[in-house]
């Protein structure tokens, strides 16, 4: 057999003749776009849909709509004022333990908390009233002194709400489910039943509040269902309200534990009239806040936070103790209070309640019997 032919033309004639071929095999398979796997389009990005206006409130009822739980934007801790001087406190009334006409009903329990008086309120007037409900009764007083006593049906009541005509509501979330509404007289007027609407059981309603158009039950510390209409009719749509109205009728409140450890708390203030948010501001508590007891506003405008806090020492909460922050009406703290810690060995619901004028009133139940503690902020 001959050898290969070796001529370099035909070698690189031949090899011209390959590219060639190949350039035209590549060019007419060659896809129109390219291969590898496929990735299939992004989803088109949807339009966010232009923001509802708030709806328009129908008297007597205003219904805000919801901003968020705690507002994205929140001012700064503040420093915490310098707590007033004790000489701000004065005891208002004292009743011992007992059943009679000024005593306050206190029952030890074998497991669990002793029951005592767990709420109070004050109305227009500066009447206080104080839920007796192991008497099972509503005691009121007037400067000091005892003036009657509202009969409840049962020992299960938790809280109290004063309205401004006289009436007098009391919650019973546990037992019976229910708001019971009294006249000006005393007598039982109406029972309200508190599952309904963004209520689905008793025991998710966290405060009883009266207002000028009704009564609003809280849902869980968030937004309050209203029950009843200014003349007790039961509401049938259960609006809502996004916070606790203040005494002034202008604007709702929130607070919430920012911080737990770090001691701070963030409160919200929103129109009442339009649901616009007015302010929102965190401030610092001084210590580890074991829980929040009161979220109120005065007629002037003016909010109120308290709570209980403590000092760690040792992985231990001790010193415990009692705080109230105001805060004008821009949301600048402007007085703080330092009260006594509440007993733990005693369940209160509401322990502290503030009057029109913004002076704070504890209630302090004692080895001997139940006093009321009115605090009033210097200047």
């Amino acid at each position: 057999m001959s050898p290969p032919s070796t001529d370099p033309t035909a070698r690189r004639t031949a090899l011209l003749v390959a590219l060639l071929t190949a350039a035209a095999v590549a060019w007419i398979t060659w896809p129109d776009k390219p291969t590898g796997p496929t990735v299939p389009p992004a989803p088109p990005v949807a339009a966010s849909p232009p923001a509802l206006p708030a709806p328009a409130p129908s008297p007597p009822v205003v219904i805000a709509p919801p901003p968020p739980d705690v507002p994205p934007v929140a001012a700064p801790a503040a420093p915490l004022v310098a707590p007033s001087d004790a000489g701000a406190a004065r005891t208002v009334l004292r009743g011992p333990w007992g059943d009679g006409p000024g005593h306050f009903g206190r029952r030890a329990a074998n497991e669990g908390s002793p029951e005592a008086p767990t709420s109070l309120a004050i109305d227009g007037r500066g009447d206080v009233a104080v839920l007796d409900q192991v008497n099972r009764r509503v005691q009121r007083f007037r400067d000091g002194r005892f003036v009657g006593s509202l009969p409840l049906p049962n020992e299960a009541a938790q809280d109290v709400a004063a309205l401004a005509d006289g009436r007098t509501a009391v919650l019973d979330r546990l037992g019976d489910g229910t708001v019971t509404l009294f006249d000006a007289a005393g007598r039982p007027a109406r029972t309200v039943p508190l599952v309904g609407g963004p209520i689905a059981e008793g025991g998710a309603v966290t405060g009883l509040f009266a207002t000028a158009d009704g009564l609003y039950a809280e849902r869980e510390h968030r937004e309050l269902v209203r029950l009843t209409d200014a003349r007790g009719e039961p509401d049938p749509a259960r609006s809502t309200l996004w916070g606790r109205p203040t005494r002034d009728g202008l604007s709702m409140l929130r607070a919430a534990i920012a911080d737990r450890a770090r001691g701070t708390v963030t409160v919200s203030a929103a129109s009442r009239a339009t649901g616009a948010m007015d302010w929102s501001r965190t401030v610092a508590l001084g210590g580890v806040v074991l829980h929040l007891t009161l979220l109120d506003g005065d007629r002037h405008g003016r909010a109120y936070l308290g709570a209980v806090v403590a000092r760690e020492r040792g992985g231990a909460l001790v010193d415990p103790r009692g705080v109230v922050v105001r805060f004008d009406r821009a949301g600048v703290p402007d007085g703080t209070l330092e009260l006594p810690a509440p007993p733990e060995a005693d369940e209160l619901f509401r322990p502290l309640a503030i009057d029109d004028e913004g002076r704070v009133f504890a209630l302090s139940p004692g080895p001997d019997g139940l006093s009321l503690v009115e605090y009033s902020f210097p200047g």
